[in-house]
């Protein structure tokens, strides 16, 4: 498990975790820790290819573990994604792949709107830079 600094911490706060543990419904009874609050970084494992910068593992204030969260930056903007599986050819068993020759990929998990999704993806990529400073930086490539 990586140590967060105490930046990478309260940017996790502020940015998405406290609003997750804010909607537990009413009836839970023993109220939540701080630590409990946050979102945590548990692995990073920089990739660098094309817009691809590496791919996050974190947990959320409810326990929930993510691995394999794409964090990509391109034209001055980063985000992270939630990770998705390749589609496959129910017919032939072959992966899918657009006109161009890609792979194309099918979501896992999503989040019920873009706001929320937005808040989550800005505050995994804050963990991620308060954690690995420079690790997303463009390096004059894009």
């Amino acid at each position: 498990m990586e140590s967060l600094t105490p930046a990478a911490e309260g940017a996790a706060a502020r940015g998405f975790g406290g609003g997750i543990a804010a909607r537990r419904p009413a009836t839970h009874s023993t109220p939540a820790s701080s630590s409990q609050k946050q979102m945590r970084l548990i692995e990073w494992r920089p990739f660098r290819r094309n817009s691809l910068r590496g791919f996050a593992t974190i947990e959320l204030p409810i326990g929930l573990v993510i691995a394999d969260i794409v964090i990509c930056t391109s034209h001055g903007r980063t985000w992270a994604s939630l990770p998705s599986k390749p589609m496959i050819d129910s017919g032939t068993g072959a992966a899918i792949r657009d006109d161009a020759g890609k792979l194309k990929y099918a979501p896992i998990l999503s989040w019920r709107d873009r706001d929320l999704g937005d808040r989550w993806s800005n505050a995994v990529v804050e963990l991620v830079r308060a954690a690995h400073p420079g690790a997303l930086d463009d390096g004059g490539l894009l």
